[in-house]
């Protein structure tokens, strides 16, 4: 007698059936289209890359969610990608080094990521990647006005843009006399805005810390709204390190007010998200009724280097099947 196998796929990765499949795909081509209308140019990256090469661009967050192998032909180790943007640095670096800059690339693929409760998640990705010789406010502007208006393109209305800059954040922090652990502790407690966590490192470590960088410190739990915490977070610093950033910060707003897009956006100088990867501008898209992000990015100017191209570079992704959530609630 044949015994039948039980028939079953792998721990986060699922069938996609006809249904669902077409709301993805009207989702996937309004983001698109609003790519193509700012000149960005499709690019498809392979599903492998030698593991050695695609950890010079992951954040440590990744690194430790890496699917890998070892290749019978060759005996290197290979992974399954987590992410496209090490891939779009290694492209960059190495096939279009003679393209001009900048260059706006996009793509619309998918990765695997090992999650810590020992299961998988594949998700589906749509991105893009602005490089360009060196830094602006407005390119960072162009990527934010660019993921208003896709989201704005497929129909979402209820949605917010959360915008801060770990520039600012890092610039505080490093000038704070007190050690990596308590730094570390201090990051943390303003990453979940717990204060009083925040006033116990503070008094512990002793009046070593400036009475003004305390003020900040304390304030940055409720600098989250509209530009006026900028003006506030200014008033609160003399390192001219934050205040640069928050001079960049200000340019970018502006771009998006003239864009009339601000009822979309929310300032955050609090968020501490992809603090070791992240060199200014982060933001992320937060929709109704979905509790993960529908899409995140930021400026990352430190990648390319490490393919040996040293460019400036800002970019962000949706989470395909989360807008499609968020599209699935909306009113």
């Amino acid at each position: 007698m044949t015994i039948q196998p039980f028939i079953s796929l792998p721990q986060g990765v699922r069938d996609i059936l006809p249904e669902e499949s077409k709301k993805i795909r009207k989702v996937e081509s309004g983001i698109l289209q609003v790519f193509e209308k700012y000149g960005f140019k499709k690019v498809i990256t392979p599903l492998l890359e030698y593991v050695e090469v695609l950890s010079l661009g992951m954040g440590e967050n990744l690194k430790d969610r890496v699917l890998k192998y070892i290749d019978p032909s060759t005996g290197r180790v290979v992974a399954i990608r987590p992410d496209i943007t090490p891939q779009i640095a290694r492209v960059v670096a190495t096939r279009m080094r003679d393209y001009p800059l900048p260059l706006r690339l996009c793509y619309n693929e998918n990765v695997l990521r090992h999650q810590g409760d020992g299961k998988n998640r594949e998700v589906l990705q749509i991105g893009a990647e602005y490089i360009s010789a060196a830094p602006s406010p407005e390119a960072d502007a162009e990527m934010i006005i660019m993921a208003i208006e896709a989201l704005k393109r497929i129909g979402l209305k209820d949605f917010k843009i959360d915008i801060g800059d770990v520039g600012f954040l890092r610039a505080v922090l490093g000038r704070l006399p007190v050690n990596v652990e308590d730094r570390a502790l201090i990051k943390d407690a303003i990453a979940i805005k717990d204060t009083s966590s925040l006033e116990s490192i503070l008094k512990r470590t002793g009046k070593g810390i400036r009475k003004d960088d305390r003020e900040l410190l304390l304030n940055l739990a409720t600098f989250y709204g509209e530009e006026e915490v900028i003006k506030k977070a200014s008033s609160l610093t003399r390192d001219p390190a934050a205040k640069r950033s928050l001079s960049n910060l200000t340019q970018v707003i502006k771009a998006v007010t003239k864009k009339r897009l601000m009822d979309s956006v929310t300032i955050d100088l609090g968020e501490v998200r992809g603090f070791d990867y992240y060199t200014g501008i982060i933001f992320e898209g937060f929709a109704s009724g979905v509790g993960k992000p529908i899409l995140s990015g930021g400026r990352y100017d430190n990648l390319l280097e490490k393919y040996g191209y040293g460019c400036a570079a800002t970019g962000f992704a949706f989470d395909v099947e989360n807008t499609v959530s968020a599209m699935e609630r909306k009113i």
